[in-house]
């Protein structure tokens, strides 16, 4: 008994990151505000030359790939009054390697969720611990997830492109990510220093919510104490 109680409070602690993070890329992705905050910052309707209104379709379109909405990565748009494929073969593929990971994302998401809630019921009903208990964890989820964080944030801004360099060669197992700026509208679209930017605002969710997540437990059990 005492095995399973301790596998069920590390499992929860575990599983707090990875939680917090997956939810976060999930709404990151499904967010066309995010891609248009891109657009509009690093000026990409005057490096691709398709006007604003046409990459606004785009990241509908993007937010609907990712989420299993729409099928085709491919999407029409106009340039220069002509109508035309965005992506070429390579970035397509690409783009479906992407969509991969994301819905991983999902799946990772709902399986941590599910463990979360299944260990909270198994330590408060079955092992018939103190409510204590799974504040603790989730007291102690929230601050792994401030150490991970803060030390890939770290990484990110004083070495993003090492950082950048090491996820790609970790999660793709092809190398269509390398990309023509000169050419591929997908890299023209999403240039490095939109990821940097969107990395950064990433960890500071995360690291808020976990303090929020942390703050609460802790303040709980100090109040339940006193």
């Amino acid at each position: 008994m005492k095995t399973v109680r301790t596998i069920c409070y590390w499992l929860l602690v575990c599983c707090i990151p990875l939680l917090i993070i997956t939810t976060n890329i999930r709404l990151g992705v499904s967010a066309s505000g995010v891609y248009e905050y891109g657009f509009d910052k690093y000026h990409i309707s005057q490096v691709t030359g398709i006007e604003e209104l046409e990459l606004k379709k785009v990241a509908h379109h993007m937010t609907g790939y990712f989420t299993s909405k729409i099928i085709l990565a491919q999407v029409t748009v106009i340039k220069d009054g002509a109508e035309f494929n965005l992506f070429n073969e390579r970035e397509l593929v690409h783009l479906q390697d992407i969509r991969g990971l994301i819905q991983l994302d999902y799946w990772i998401q709902r399986g941590t969720l599910f463990l979360i809630m299944l260990c909270v019921i198994m330590l408060l009903l079955w092992l018939k611990d103190s409510w204590r208990i799974p504040l603790k964890g989730l007291f102690w989820g929230s601050l792994f997830t401030l150490g991970l964080m803060g030390a890939l944030a770290l990484w990110a801004a004083f070495g993003f492109d090492q950082l950048f360099l090491l996820f790609h060669l970790v999660s793709f197992s092809n190398e269509f990510w390398i990309l023509d700026p000169a050419k591929d509208y997908l890299i023209m679209l999403f240039p490095a220093e939109f990821f940097y930017d969107i990395t950064l605002f990433g960890f500071g969710a995360v690291i808020l919510e976990a303090l929020l997540i942390g703050g609460t437990a802790f303040g709980i059990l100090k109040a339940r104490s006193s």
